[in-house]
């Protein structure tokens, strides 16, 4: 998606990948809230909350496109 010319990519599979990555960051983000609530810390980087999100993205992309190609 990022770096695929227009039209050569899954759209499914991308699909799949911002779903899973805007639940990941929910409930990251929510937990983090909650844990603020009772002065605990979670994950205080915000960055590597970020670099995981990015990379559940590639990988449920990755898995999405193998299961589809293994389906045709």
């Amino acid at each position: 998606m990022f770096f695929k010319k227009k039209g050569n990519y899954n759209r499914k599979a991308v699909a799949n990948g911002h779903f899973a990555t805007f639940v990941f960051w929910g409930l990251v983000l929510f937990i983090k809230g909650v844990c603020e609530l009772y002065d605990k810390e979670f994950i205080h980087n915000s960055l590597t909350i970020l670099l995981v999100g990015i990379a559940i993205f590639f990988i449920t992309e990755f898995i999405s496109n193998k299961k589809s190609q293994a389906n045709k």
